[in-house]
């Protein structure tokens, strides 16, 4: 991976699942909001740039899908394929997990996120354009710093233990 692609991760749980006629294993995902994280970053919902990530739709776990450099080059950890875009002012995906056959590590995520013991999604992402600090309590030395980035160009979506988003928590199950 080239040093000037930095990767940034953020993370959101707010999912519905949903089964079509032909039992395809879906859910859809907040997967990012206007929300602080934990990072103290805020993500432009209107700054996201999808085409990269909607030719590709790279569906993960715990992020472990950037191949060698990163000592993930197991195909596993690609665990469904997936298509986002932005609603009501929240970056959704809508999740086609893979099936058992191929993937049993997808199998145990999908029933694991069926179950509710993880919820949660992360983002990955290439900042784009220059973003800029809050003001006042937000400044770099205010008390609750926060950097809100310009735009970002979506890489890749994984199903994560821990969010740092706040609004990271299951939506419901249809």
């Amino acid at each position: 991976m080239s040093k000037d692609l930095q990767v940034r991760f953020r993370t959101a749980t707010q999912s519905e699942v949903r089964k079509d006629e032909a039992g395809a294993r879906k859910m859809t995902f907040v997967a990012s909001d206007g929300t602080r994280d934990s990072a103290g970053t805020v993500l432009n919902v209107n700054g996201w740039k999808l085409e990269r990530f909607n030719n590709n739709g790279i569906i993960g776990y715990q992020h472990k899908v950037y191949g060698s450099w990163d000592g993930t080059d197991n195909p596993d950890n690609v665990i469904g394929k997936g298509y986002a875009y932005v609603k009501d002012g929240k970056l959704m995906v809508d999740v086609e997990f893979e099936p058992a056959e191929i993937n049993e590590l997808a199998e145990k995520i999908y029933q694991k996120l069926l179950f509710g013991s993880l919820k949660a999604v992360s983002v990955g992402f290439r900042p784009i354009g220059r973003g800029q600090w809050g003001k006042d309590d937000e400044s770099l030395d205010g008390k609750n710093p926060t950097y809100y980035y310009a735009g970002q160009e979506l890489l890749e979506i994984s199903v994560v233990n821990i969010p740092a988003n706040p609004n990271a928590l299951k939506k419901g199950i249809e």
